[in-house]
């Protein structure tokens, strides 16, 4: 098992990111996707230095629905296509679940609590969790799964940390973190939580 994700028997409480940590995600296909439905400028919208910006992070905050997110994509970049092909564009970035990273945490999730935490939306979830299927779900690997569209909180807000610590019944020295953000690494750390900054996939 990688040095990085060793848990020692104290921990009550692990919790994993989903995009760069058990899917990997390459967001510039997703804005050549786009420029080649006609949008301009979406590079900027979707890199992760943009993530927290605009129409974006609104959606992935659950703070506006999939068909208004649709319709706000084709206002703010130009895009022409259809709601399927905004939606392939949009899900372009994603890639099938690296299995060596599920058995690593199922394996882990033998001794200690594991809970995944992501930043996501609608879209993305539901091609998710169509492509975890065939290896039984997210159920099958996680207690709890909090996505920031449905909890309407995303990293790195303390305020997600703090909602997942106190449902989980996990005081922050008691959980580990693994997740491919600086970011968010240094705001799980400033609460308490052993944080983890893993390479992404």
């Amino acid at each position: 098992m990688n040095s990085i994700f060793n848990i020692n028997s104290k921990v009550r409480l692990a919790i994993f990111d989903l995009g760069g940590i058990i899917m990997p995600i390459r967001m510039e296909k997703t804005a050549l996707a786009f420029a080649k439905l006609g949008a301009h400028e979406i590079s900027a919208h979707v890199t992760a230095s943009h993530a927290h910006d605009g129409i974006f992070n609104t959606y992935q905050n659950g703070n506006i629905s999939t068909p208004d997110f649709l319709k706000a994509v084709r206002t703010e970049t130009g895009v022409s296509g259809t709601d399927e092909q905004i939606r392939d564009a949009w899900n372009a970035m994603l890639h099938e679940p690296n299995t060596d990273r599920l058995n690593l945490i199922k394996e882990i999730a033998k001794h200690t609590p594991t809970v995944l935490l992501s930043n996501s939306n609608d879209m993305h979830i539901v091609w998710a969790r169509e492509h975890m299927q065939p290896f039984g779900g997210f159920e099958s690997f996680f207690l709890k799964t909090y996505f920031s569209h449905e909890v309407h909180l995303s990293k790195p807000d303390p305020k997600i940390y703090e909602l997942v610590l106190h449902e989980m019944n996990v005081n922050a020295q008691d959980a580990v973190f693994f997740d491919d953000s600086p970011l968010n690494i240094d705001a799980a750390k400033a609460l308490g939580i052993d944080a983890r900054l893993v390479e992404a996939l």
